[in-house]
């Protein structure tokens, strides 16, 4: 039989990321399934020894694909394979077997409590790698503090019905104090060089919208005083912080949503 003359297409940059985006998310409810089958072994004595030992299975799964990575990085460093537009390239392989590791380790030494929390954490960051590649970047770093915001205001709700914890209460809102005070030392610094930045050697410059900095200079203050509100207000105030910062990120994202039309 003859051989075929027709060259298949190179993917183009749009398909790639729609590739790497669906490859995410299908990862990311992998994981949660996972997890679900996790929690039911590990959750009752009947089955607590073999969920473990399909728990310490699956971290070995995580570490060969560690090592699976690091062997197609060196293919690609050698110029062996090419990593361009490419799904399955060392890097991406690379950071979900260490995200698989870390996960599947922190249940093998403290047990199903952290499964709840990851139930969170998996799909948030499906969500915000959309969102880095489908939206502004201005949105990307205001999704990112909306997040923060709700996740330290669930902390200072933990502390303040604990007698033994309030003081990390206030420890949360420090540590959004200080984030904002980053944010906004970066946004000036990016505002003074006209959206150019360098890091790590290399230049690029960002595509910002024409409301960029006033969203990302008010958006860090109004989440840091939802996240003060929290501790300051009492344990009642944590359902209306979270829920102000919740109907904060989905006003902006119908707004960029429209945008993009």
């Amino acid at each position: 039989m003859a051989k075929s003359n027709v060259k298949s297409k190179p993917i183009s940059q749009e398909e790639y990321i729609t590739n790497k985006v669906l490859s995410v998310f299908s990862i990311c409810l992998l994981g949660v399934l996972m997890l679900m089958v996790l929690q039911r072994l590990i959750g009752y004595g009947s089955t607590w020894a073999v969920g473990m030992m399909v728990c310490k299975a699956l971290i070995v799964v995580g570490v060969l694909g560690v090592l699976w990575s690091l062997y197609l990085m060196m293919q690609e460093r050698s110029g062996k394979r090419s990593a361009q537009n490419r799904v399955l390239s060392g890097r991406n392989v690379l950071i979900v077997s260490v995200v698989m590791v870390l996960m599947l380790s922190i249940i093998n030494f403290i047990g199903t409590a952290p499964i709840k929390a990851f139930y969170v954490i998996l799909p948030a960051l499906a969500v915000y790698y959309l969102i880095y590649h489908s939206y502004a970047p201005e949105f990307f770093v205001v999704s990112i503090n909306c997040g923060a915001a709700a996740a330290l205001s669930w902390v200072v709700h933990r502390a303040l019905i604990s007698s033994n914890m309030r003081a990390v209460a206030y420890v949360a809102v420090a540590v959004m104090a200080v984030m904002v005070v980053l944010e906004l030392a970066a946004v000036s610094a990016i505002r003074a060089k006209k959206g150019k930045i360098e890091l790590f050697g290399r230049k690029a410059e960002l595509q910002l919208s024409k409301n960029a900095y006033i969203m990302l200079t008010a958006t860090p203050i109004v989440m840091t005083v939802l996240v003060a509100a929290a501790a300051f207000g009492g344990a009642s105030a944590y359902l209306v912080c979270v829920g102000a910062a919740a109907a904060y990120l989905f006003i902006t994202a119908v707004y960029y949503t429209v945008k993009l039309m």
